[in-house]
């Protein structure tokens, strides 16, 4: 499903679902979620001043609200169920323990010159991951996961987890 520019409504305009959203080539403009999960980041093609995907959690009533791009592309996942304790990349957007990763001990570390918001509210993490200590930025966080905890990430394009 394409969509470009406008507010849309999860279960009338988007089928709820959990996508992967993508802008269109060499676009980049604002993409915000209101509703049961919540979202808000600037989708940049290049990746260079923003995200280049997210992966949303779509519900019914969601409030969908796409500005400056002309092209947002939604490719619907259907991920197997992860149990294994391995490593994976993940990027902005909401990730499930079990379902897009498996339970265990973890290192995170953000993409090169890349900085934003690492969280696991379940488990108490919440960072700033990157490069400039100077502004409260840590290049790399441990931590442990269990099946159902959701890992919220916002600002980055890329993150490695390397299991520990």
């Amino acid at each position: 499903m394409t969509l470009d520019s406008g507010t849309f409504i999860g279960g009338t305009d988007v089928e709820p679902g959990l996508y992967d959203v993508t802008a269109g080539p060499g676009r980049r403009g604002n993409f915000i979620v209101a509703g049961a999960d919540s979202y808000d980041e600037t989708l940049d093609s290049s990746g260079i001043k923003g995200v280049p995907k997210i992966r949303v959690q779509i519900s019914t009533g969601d409030g969908i609200r796409i500005t400056s791009l002309s092209e947002v592309m939604f490719t619907p996942v259907s991920t197997p169920f992860v149990t294994t304790h391995s490593a994976v990349t993940l990027y902005a957007g909401t990730w499930t323990v079990g379902q897009d990763l498996g339970p265990g001990l973890y290192v995170a570390t953000a993409g090169a010159g890349q900085s934003g918001r690492f969280v696991i509210g379940s488990e108490g993490v919440n960072q700033i991951l990157g490069a400039d200590p100077g502004h409260g930025e840590l290049p790399s966080v441990a931590f442990g996961v269990k099946v159902g905890d959701v890992i919220s990430i916002s600002g980055l394009g890329e993150v490695a987890l390397a299991p520990s």
